[in-house]
């Protein structure tokens, strides 16, 4: 391209964690989002493609890397790691996890703050805090240069989002994160307005608190127990007030570089808690067996630990090194599998349902063959899975059963993935008591008539961008459905740069100014 990127306006991307499209257009639409609905006016919007589609958390990675979950291999906080027949937390060391504003080639400083899911900060050419109050992390806090986070420290505190709780919070509780997810959004602002003071082509900050929010906060039925009229009109306000201080920070950013092409964006949304995946063990075990005679496998250690109130075994996980949790995670999934006679078995989730293959020449104590018997593993699987439905209703309880083989490309780290992804009928998920089908029996929830772990929103498998700048047009919607992975091209066509690692996506053309 011509010119160098010091010739061409600096690029303000601004993420919204799990922000999510249809608020977006609804609150922007009629003003509540007055920031965001003025850059919209002055810009284009629209919504973007997702590995959240499938896997839901994947697309932090598939954003900063510009590469298919398929090339990166992150998708949850804790995964099967095959060669060693365990579950871990995700590591840099095993994965593809690089992102692309570490290896900008050429004269382009950049500034990073608070994205989620990335690794160990490293040295590059900028600076970049990470893990400071984001919703998920990688790694603990840390930055480039070293001292960088000390300083953040002494300049605006000690800062971590809270622990979230399992199961059900009262009212007090809730109400609570509402105001410590407006603490976390004015906190994140100061951090980013201190490190935007520095010199940057391209700046890329992240606001968390929409996820935990949007998690918690979406409808009453996060709720445990009784609560005043009041306090439930305030519940009802609090996800919209989070992001109404998010859109007042991104106002003051905005304004303080109006030069800059602003890219405000989420890498995947939120609606209603679809998920049933606590059911999902005892459904795999039904199919596999044939009948109502399969039963998960449950170990010792998930027998007591299970007997242990919820607070406790939270934080002792805290607690322990990350090898232990490593050990104490896998005890606790799959330490009463017999691997002899399991063909498959469940990955750990929180939204989508994940079945593993124990394939041979994959898994060391793998028992499939490749080939036919996969196929047609899979295919009963999944044959079986569809046939529940809900007992009341008797609504399908899932939407499809999908082989990731078939919806992402051949990669390096395609063999880190679950073989079989569900996903669930879209409605709420909170209102069943029961699960059947025919000849597996009738499955009952632990927690009828909620959601286990508490949460009343889940994620969306797409996204959004609103963006104005030079060359990009006024009060139009982008066409097509871009993809999160397009996001850094995009960048890098804006700013004339390159990345000295492979990107996967395109740039979305309504972004690129024509030279």
């Amino acid at each position: 391209m011509n010119g160098s990127s010091s010739e061409r306006a600096p690029v303000l991307m601004i993420g919204l964690d799990a922000g999510d499209p249809e608020l977006i257009e609804r609150w922007t639409g009629d003003g509540t989002l007055s920031s965001l609905a003025s850059l919209r006016k002055q810009g284009v919007i629209g919504r973007l493609d997702s590995s959240a589609r499938y896997m839901a958390g994947s697309p932090w990675p598939t954003m900063y890397t510009g590469r298919d979950v398929s090339s990166h291999g992150l998708y949850h906080d804790f995964q099967w790691r095959h060669e060693d027949m365990s579950f871990a937390a995700p590591d840099e060391h095993w994965m593809n996890l690089t992102p692309f504003w570490r290896h900008l080639r050429g004269e382009v400083d950049v500034v990073a703050c608070d994205i989620p899911f990335t690794p160990t900060c490293s040295p590059f050419r900028g600076l970049e805090i990470s893990g400071w109050a984001s919703h998920d992390k990688l790694a603990p806090i840390s930055s480039y240069p070293a001292g960088l986070i000390a300083e953040a420290r002494r300049k605006f505190g000690q800062w971590a989002v809270s622990y979230e709780g399992y199961g059900q919070g009262r009212i007090d509780d809730v109400l609570a994160l509402r105001r410590e997810m407006l603490d976390n959004t004015r906190r994140s602002a100061e951090l980013a307005e201190w490190l935007l003071a520095h010199p940057w082509q391209l700046a890329i900050v992240c606001f968390s608190a929409p996820h935990r929010g949007g998690h918690r906060l979406w409808d009453r039925s996060s709720i445990r127990g009784s609560y005043s009229e009041a306090e439930g009109a305030e519940f009802d306000g609090a996800l919209r007030d989070i992001y109404v201080a998010c859109d007042q920070a991104i106002g003051r950013l905005t304004a303080a570089h109006p030069e800059a092409c602003v890219m405000v964006f989420s890498t995947h949304g939120m609606m209603v808690n679809t998920s049933r995946a606590d059911f999902l063990d005892e459904m795999l075990a039904r199919v596999l067996a044939g009948g109502e005679g399969g039963r998960r496998a449950v170990s010792l250690s998930r027998r007591f630990g299970e007997a242990l109130p919820e607070s406790w075994r939270r934080a002792g996980t805290r607690m322990i090194p990350v090898r232990s949790r490593n050990h104490l995670v896998t005890m606790w999934s799959a330490g009463a599998i017999d691997w002899e006679k399991t063909p498959a078995f469940c990955c750990r989730a929180d939204l989508h349902g994940y079945v593993r293959i124990n394939l041979k020449g994959r898994e060391p104590l793998g028992i499939v063959e490749p080939g036919r018997e996969f196929d047609a593993l899979c295919d009963r699987i999944a044959a079986g899975l569809s046939s529940f439905r809900d007992e009341d209703t008797g609504e399908p309880f899932v939407e499809a059963v999908c082989r990731a083989d078939k919806v992402f490309p051949e990669g390096p780290y395609r063999d880190r993935l679950p073989d079989l992804i569900v996903q669930w009928r879209q409605t709420p998920a909170a209102q069943h008591r029961a699960v059947s089908a025919p000849g597996l029996g009738v499955i009952r929830r632990s927690t009828p008539g909620r959601v286990p772990n508490g949460r009343s929103g889940n994620h969306r498998g797409e996204g959004f961008v609103i963006a104005r700048g030079p060359g990009i047009p006024q009060g139009e919607t982008i066409g097509g459905r871009p993809h999160i992975r397009d996001l850094a091209p995009t960048v890098l066509a804006r700013l004339g740069a390159s990345c000295a690692v492979p990107l996967s996506g395109a740039a979305i053309k309504e972004l690129v100014v024509a030279r």
